[in-house]
């Protein structure tokens, strides 16, 4: 999984859907080790049930094995 990640583009928008149902919309900023470090980060969805998005303070980091797949966007979609 890691292999993955070494080429994976930072600094983009994107969806990052957790295995435990939780959905966040956020800039992919960075790589930290196992982490992923998202920033203007919205939740989507916690534990599936739809919500409206609710913005988050700070920073928040994502353990590479608890992401289930990540949709990039571009061209200024949500």
């Amino acid at each position: 999984m890691m292999r993955l990640f070494n080429r994976y583009p930072a600094l983009e928008r994107a969806i990052v859907n957790l295995k435990s149902g939780t959905v966040f919309r956020a800039i992919i900023y960075r790589r930290a080790g196992r982490f992923l470090v998202l920033r203007q980060v919205e939740m989507l969805s916690d534990r599936d049930s739809t919500m409206e998005p609710r913005a988050t303070s700070g920073e928040v980091l994502v353990q590479f094995a608890d992401v289930d797949f990540i949709q990039v966007v571009r061209n200024g979609s949500h």
